[in-house]
């Protein structure tokens, strides 16, 4: 029978309701998916990215990008070395790329004029970390002739973290874009201090013919963005030292309405500047103060009463913010997304009678990390926040519970992620919905039930705490084990994980009760794509050999420190998981060179692998599988030495006693 062929319009619709990585694999399939895959739709948020990468070469990786017939419009080059040997790549695509990135990259003057020059239908840059290219001061020198090609366009402009960056360096870039919409001047070394302006713009109505060579202040970039103040609408100013004063200044400048102001970890503002920027930019949509030591309920209240359009607002460790302020949330009807988390002195309290004040259907997003909450307020939250798509209550140790997590699968079915990390309360009878769910008088939720987890009355128990424990801990496997054999509509009252239909990313780590049981009868998830069950040390192969049967499209696997792993589980692992991108064995003790032969067979997408702390693997094999194609990064230890978590170097892994403790402080 001749397969049907399907209008390439239909496809197009078709892939919408896909996920990027299920359209990268069914692109693959013939050359009429494949078009259909890199529709314009699409095509605009297609990143290609180049990491460490040698461009230099043979020239492969360019020469694909220039061969395919498929116009990429996003690049990122980060930590490669770009020089001229790679400029007949920007000849040929340098018209189709409408956002550049270039991060930590070993590149000069003469080839970021190069690149500029051929890129003329740029709407977004990145320049970022890029130290040697502001060292000179020579930067865009000469360049008014073509660069106001190459920025007609522009409405982005990202040059954080370039320590050596001037008002003068600054002014050739932003003079040249007219439709300048987005500014990101995050961790750069702007100078706040009255004293600057006096010494160097004494004549302060001729600013912008003499811009100063030696300093990046905060007043010039001010007056630049008066100038534009018709276009400007988003502003970032994380990690530097703008202070009450100077934000006030800065919300104060005539007709500018912003939409989205980052003020992350700036330590000097204060309160007086928020006022002023809630009083005078009631226009915003969204406000990161995040890490603001010395933002405090008073700034919250001022936030309620006049942001009335927020959507999307970050407090996250402001830790004079409590009860008194956030109590005042819900006066924020638009609010989508919210971020309390280490804020120290907020309690059920505050929650209640601010985002479950009434039933909210707008909140999609909530960060709870590191709060004092009972598990009374996480069943009330799950019951008047129904909508949610995020939410994250890691380090709520008193919160997260086999009772709680019950009713968050069941009103919570929108969850797209969901983080309850060292939240080590929650068993197998959690996650699986075997414990019982009982309603008792008038208590705000559900009850598990016991099922048998104590040691029998009449015995007398000699051995130690720990030891009592690790009993409790196997009766229980045993017991949920047995329910979850025997299943039958009448014995299943729980709720399981598996309710979370839309579940993508999950993250369990640090929770020591999760065993084989959970993986085996609660894990059955077709689109879950990040899994992290680091430190769930009761898992082996049999729980691994169903998940990979039940979530085939993992791509990011966290299995550190679960030393009851052996070679047959990564084998497992490594032979179902087809889209594994990231995978980190960190102290997986008793695996072997089995692994390393497995992943090389198997693994044609890796991109990441961390075996640091697993003795057994031969460095020597570690390094040889560094040349799969798409491995950039493995991460390996020799006894001893270093482990190294996100470029930071950590002397051993967590403790397994560390949670325990840090809960028993909590208490």
């Amino acid at each position: 029978m001749a397969s049907l062929e399907l209008p390439y319009e239909v496809l197009v619709h078709l892939f919408k309701y896909l996920s990027h990585s299920d359209r990268k694999s069914a692109s693959e399939t013939c050359r009429a998916w494949y078009l259909a895959a890199n529709d314009y739709c699409f095509l605009k948020k297609k990143v290609l990215v180049f990491f460490k990468t040698d461009l230099h070469g043979d020239y492969l990786p360019l020469q694909i990008i220039e061969d395919s017939i498929v116009p990429y419009e996003n690049f990122v080059f980060r930590e490669i070395d770009i020089s001229s040997k790679i400029n007949r790549f920007w000849n040929k695509i340098g018209d189709n790329i409408k956002v550049l990135t270039i991060q930590k990259c070993d590149i000069h003057e003469r080839g970021i004029n190069y690149i500029l020059q051929r890129c003329t239908n740029l709407e977004m840059l990145n320049i970022q970390n890029c130290k040697e290219l502001f060292m000179s001061g020579c930067l865009l020198e000469h360049s008014e002739s073509w660069l106001v090609n190459s920025f007609r366009n522009l409405k982005s402009l990202n040059l954080s973290e370039n320590k050596y960056i001037t008002d003068a360096l600054f002014y050739r870039f932003v003079k040249a874009a007219p439709e300048l919409e987005h500014l990101c001047l995050s961790l750069c070394p702007l100078q706040f201090h009255g004293g600057f302006i006096k010494k160097f713009y004494p004549k302060t109505d001729y600013i912008f013919q003499n811009p100063s060579e030696c300093v990046f202040t905060f007043y010039f970039v001010m007056q630049y963005i008066a100038s534009r103040v018709r276009k400007i609408r988003r502003l970032e100013f994380s990690n530097t030292l703008i202070d009450g004063a100077a934000l006030k200044s800065l919300a104060e400048i005539e007709d500018l309405k912003l939409d989205s102001l980052q003020l992350s970890t700036c330590d000097q503002l204060t309160n007086a500047g928020i006022i002023a920027l809630t009083t005078h930019q009631q226009s915003l949509r969204e406000l990161n103060i995040a890490l603001c030591t010395r933002v405090t309920d008073q700034s919250l209240k001022y936030i309620c009463d006049n942001l009335i359009n927020l959507e999307c607002l970050n407090i996250q460790r402001c830790r004079a913010v409590s009860n008194l302020g956030v109590s005042e949330l819900h006066k924020l009807k638009k609010l989508k997304k919210l971020n309390i988390a280490q804020c120290e002195l907020i309690t059920k309290d505050g929650i209640e009678q601010g985002l479950c004040k009434e039933e909210n259907l707008i909140l999609e997003e909530l960060d709870l990390n590191s709060l004092n909450l009972h598990q009374n307020c996480v069943i009330m939250i799950s019951e008047k926040l129904p909508n949610l798509t995020y939410l994250n209550l890691s380090f709520c140790f008193n919160a997260v519970t086999d009772t709680s997590v019950q009713v968050i699968f069941k009103n919570q079915v929108h969850l797209k992620t969901l983080k309850i990390t060292y939240c080590d309360k929650v068993s197998d009878a959690g996650l699986t919905g075997m414990g019982k769910v009982e309603a008792v008088g008038n208590a705000e939720g559900p009850v598990m039930s016991s099922y048998n987890e104590m040691i029998a009355p009449n015995r007398i128990h000699l051995g130690s705490r720990a030891e009592e424990e690790i009993i409790r801990d196997a009766r229980r496997k045993r017991d949920v084990m047995r329910m979850c054999e025997n299943l039958t509509m009448d014995s299943y009252t729980g709720y399981s994980l598996g309710q979370l239909k839309s579940l993508r990313k999950l993250n369990i780590s640090g929770c020591n009760r999760i065993t084989d049981v959970s993986l085996t009868y609660a894990f059955s998830f077709k689109e879950l794509k990040s899994l992290d069950l680091s430190r769930c040390q009761q898992i082996t192969v049999d729980g691994i050999q169903h998940l990979v049967k039940n979530c085939p499209s993992i791509e990011y696997l966290d299995l550190t420190d679960c030393y009851n792993l052996k070679d047959d589980a990564v084998i497992e692992i490594v032979k179902g998981f087809k889209r594994l991108q990231h995978l980190y064995l960190r102290g997986c003790n008793q695996l072997t060179n089995k692994t390393l032969e497995a992943i090389r067979e198997h693994c044609k997408v890796l991109k990441v692998l961390d075996i640091q702390g697993c003795l057994n693997i031969s460095v020597e094999l570690a390094c040889a599988i560094g040349s799969l194609p798409t491995l950039h990064t493995v991460l390996m230890s020799k006894p001893g030495t270093c482990y190294i978590t996100d470029g930071v170097k950590n002397r051993s892994p967590v403790p397994p006693t560390i949670p325990s403790l840090l809960r028993k402080l909590q208490l």
